[in-house]
């Protein structure tokens, strides 16, 4: 990746913040997307979204501090990803 603006890097650090927010409420409202499934399954889902959910949540404390969190937007690319299975997992039913 090249090198990412702070502006840039405020932008991604928002959309990841407001996307994990989106995310714990959903997950809030209907934790049987995740409940329902089998121990095997449903354990490294609960620490993939608890490790992107996080790191998200934790990413504008780095930033308020004047550090430079690292990979931006791999933390988005993981966000998105656990985004992806959960809408997979509410569309199959």
């Amino acid at each position: 990746m090249g090198d990412v603006s702070p502006r840039d890097e405020y932008r991604l650090t928002l959309a990841g913040l407001l996307l994990a927010a989106g995310l714990a409420v959903w997950l809030l409202l209907e934790p049987e997307l995740i409940a329902a499934l089998p121990m095997a399954l449903r354990l490294p889902l609960v620490l993939l979204g608890a490790a992107t959910l996080g790191v998200a949540f934790a990413a504008p404390l780095a930033l308020e501090r004047g550090r430079r969190a690292p990979f931006p937007a791999w933390r988005l690319g993981a966000l998105v990803a656990f985004s992806l299975l959960l809408v997979a997992r509410s569309l199959a039913g």
